[in-house]
């Protein structure tokens, strides 16, 4: 069972974290094009939008996966603190992608679609680059603590 979990666990992770790490770390550059009238930056922040707000949120599989790892097997992981670190870094990651990032990318694109010029792009840009390069540092420190 442990073997299959560790297998569910990573696939998880590569597969739903990697594209969320690197649209959340996209977005903004394509608002950015967009915001000057760029059609093509409008169709990329829209679909980069679309697979964030689609993978993050399922992106929860990863910490709830490690998590029953973690208590099917208290004898080993139970007494390595890098694990009860790693549950917790990836899901204040998690809650940061779903409360932070998700709702200010939401934001801008239906500034960006109804031609809102009123909404301060370049203070959204650094919100969004601030919180997205937080999250995947979580991740990243995460994946350390994996394999340390």
């Amino acid at each position: 069972m442990t073997s299959l979990l560790i297998a569910l666990h990573v696939l998880a992770a590569v597969l739903l974290m990697g594209p969320v790490m690197i649209t959340v770390s996209t977005y903004q550059g394509q608002m950015m094009k967009a915001k000057d009238g760029d059609a093509k930056a409008l169709g990329a922040a829209t679909t980069l939008h679309r697979l964030t707000s689609q993978y993050g949120p399922l992106s929860v599989i990863v910490p709830i996966l490690g998590l029953a790892l973690f208590l099917t097997n208290m004898s080993v992981f139970g007494t390595q603190g890098r694990f009860h670190v790693s549950i917790l870094l990836s899901v204040i990651a998690w809650v940061i992608l779903v409360a932070l990032i998700i709702p200010r990318q939401k934001k801008s694109l239906a500034a960006l679609e109804s031609g809102d010029s009123s909404v301060d792009f370049a203070d959204h840009k650094k919100k969004l680059s601030m919180f997205g390069g937080i999250f995947n540092l979580l991740w990243v420190v995460t994946a350390i603590l994996m394999f340390l």
